[in-house]
C-alpha cells in the first residue's frame, strides 16, 4: 500500500468525519436534553444545503466573479442557511414535539418520523425530484500536496471549519449561562425548573443550535460532492445517528469520536486492500486480549478485595475462579453463567468475559480472512453497508457506545 493513498484516504475520511460530526451533534444535544431521537435533523441538513445553493444560484455567482463578490456571496449564503434551518428547527420543536412532551416517549417518536417524512416531501414540491447544483465558482478550487497525496483545499477548510465550530459549541456550553442551563436540563429537567431555569427556552436553543450546525453541514456537502438530492438528508442522518451512537447517544464528545471513527471505517473499508485493513484489526484484537487476560482480571480482583470478606484461603480460590472466567473467554464465561445462579458477581465477571472472549474471537475471525485474501478490496458501493454493519455490532456488543452515556456531562 503506498503512502500516496494512505494519506489520500485519511484525509478523506477525516473530511467526511468532521461533516457527519456537525450532523451527529444536533442528535446527541436533542437527546441530551430530550431523550428524543429527532429522526427529522437530516432534512434539516438537507434543506440547509438547498436554502445556501439556492441563493448562489439566484445571485448568479459564475467565474467572471470577482473574487471579493464570491467570498462575499458565499459568506452570506451560510447566514441565510444558518438563519432559516435554524428558524426551520425551533418551528419543529414549537408545533411537532412541545405539545407531546409529557406524553409517552412512542408519540414524540412517532411524531419524528412523520416530521421526517412532510420535510422530504416538502423538498420535492418547492425544488422538484432533480438534485440542486452547488456553482463551482461558489467552491474553493485547488490542491495541496501531502506527503505525496493530493488534498483539495475544501477538505483542509471543512476540517478546519468543523474544529472551530466544535470548539465555540464546547466553549458555550461549558462557559456561558446559557450553556449551564443547558447542562441543567439535561441532567434533571424537574430540578432545573426549581431552580428558576426557563427549560421551554433553553429546549428550543437547543434545535436551533443543533439546526445551526447541520445547515454548515449542508452546506459544506454541497460543495463538497457539487450537488444534494432530496433524499440526501436521510442518508446522512442514518449515519450521523450511527456515529452518535457509536461515540456514545448523549456524549457531545463520544458523537464527534464516533463520526471520526465512522469516517475512516468507511473511506479505509474501501479503499484499502483486505491485507492492510488486518493489520488494523490485529491492533484492535491485541488490544481486546490485553483487556481480557491482564486488565478485566485485574479489575475483578480488585472489587472482589473492596467487597468481600471472604478468609485467606477462599479469597484464593476466588482469585482462581476469576482467571478461570477469563482466560476461557466465551467458553468459561458461559460455563459459569449457568453454574452460578445466585452469585451476582460472578454472574457479572461470567458476561463480561462472554462479551470479551467473542469479540476477540470475531476479530480473530476477521483477522483470518482478511490475511488470506491479501489482495481483495471491497468496491465503493459497499460504503453504506460497512456504515449499518459498526451500527449492527455496536448495538449488539456495546450499545452505550464507546463513551458510554455519562448522564451527568450529557451536554
Amino acid at each position: 500500500m503506498e503512502l500516496e493513498s494512505f494519506v489520500r484516504l485519511t484525509f478523506s475520511g477525516l473530511t467526511v468525519g468532521m461533516i457527519y460530526a456537525l450532523i451527529s451533534l444536533g442528535y446527541t444535544m436533542v437527546y441530551g436534553v430530550l431523550e428524543l431521537i429527532n429522526f427529522a435533523h437530516g432534512e434539516v441538513f438537507t434543506i440547509g444545503g438547498y436554502l445556501g445553493a439556492t441563493f448562489l444560484l439566484w445571485v448568479g455567482i459564475n467565474d467572471g466573479t470577482p473574487l471579493s463578490l464570491k467570498v462575499l456571496y458565499v459568506i452570506v449564503a451560510f447566514i441565510i442557511s444558518i438563519v432559516l434551518t435554524s428558524l426551520l428547527g425551533w418551528s419543529i420543536e414549537r408545533v411537532a414535539y412541545r405539545p407531546l412532551r409529557r406524553m409517552s416517549r412512542i408519540a414524540p417518536l412517532l411524531t419524528a418520523i412523520g416530521v421526517s417524512i412532510f420535510l422530504q416531501n416538502a423538498i420535492l414540491l418547492v425544488w422538484g425530484v432533480n438534485p440542486i447544483e452547488m456553482p463551482q465558482a461558489a467552491v474553493l478550487s485547488g490542491q495541496v500536496t501531502i506527503l505525496g497525496a493530493k488534498v483539495r483545499y475544501l477538505a483542509l477548510v471543512i476540517i478546519f471549519l468543523s474544529l472551530l465550530l466544535m470548539l465555540a459549541l464546547s466553549l458555550f456550553i461549558k462557559k456561558t449561562k446559557l450553556g449551564k442551563a443547558m447542562r441543567a436540563t439535561s441532567q434533571d429537567r424537574e430540578a432545573a425548573e426549581m431552580m428558576g431555569i426557563d427549560t421551554t427556552r433553553t429546549i428550543a436553543l437547543t434545535f436551533i443550535i443543533g439546526s445551526a450546525l447541520a445547515a454548515v453541514a449542508g452546506m459544506l456537502v454541497g460543495m463538497y460532492y457539487g450537488t444534494l438530492k432530496w433524499d440526501t438528508g436521510f442518508l446522512y442522518g442514518i449515519k450521523a445517528f450511527t456515529a452518535a451512537v457509536l461515540g456514545g447517544i448523549g456524549n457531545m464528545t463520544g458523537a464527534v469520536i464516533g463520526s471520526l471513527i465512522l469516517g475512516m471505517v468507511e473511506n479505509y473499508g474501501i479503499g484499502l486492500p483486505l491485507g492492510t485493513l488486518a493489520y488494523f484489526i490485529l491492533i484492535f484484537l491485541f488490544i481486546g486480549l490485553f483487556y481480557q487476560y491482564f486488565k478485566a482480571p485485574l479489575n475483578a480482583k480488585r472489587n472482589e478485595i473492596l467487597q468481600s470478606n471472604y478468609g485467606e484461603s477462599e479469597m484464593k480460590e476466588r482469585m482462581k475462579r476469576i482467571n478461570l472466567i477469563y482466560y476461557g473467554g466465551w467458553v468459561t464465561g458461559l460455563y459459569f453463567l449457568r453454574k452460578e445462579k445466585r452469585e451476582a458477581r460472578t454472574r457479572k465477571y461470567a458476561r463480561e468475559a462472554i462479551f470479551l472472549g467473542g469479540t476477540n474471537t470475531l476479530l480473530f475471525i476477521l483477522c483470518l480472512i482478511f490475511f488470506l485474501n491479501p489482495n481483495f478490496q471491497i468496491g465503493s458501493d459497499w460504503r453504506d453497508v460497512i456504515t449499518f454493519f459498526v451500527l449492527m455490532v455496536v448495538l449488539i456488543f456495546r450499545p452505550s457506545g464507546i463513551m458510554g452515556e455519562r448522564l451527568p456531562e450529557k451536554v
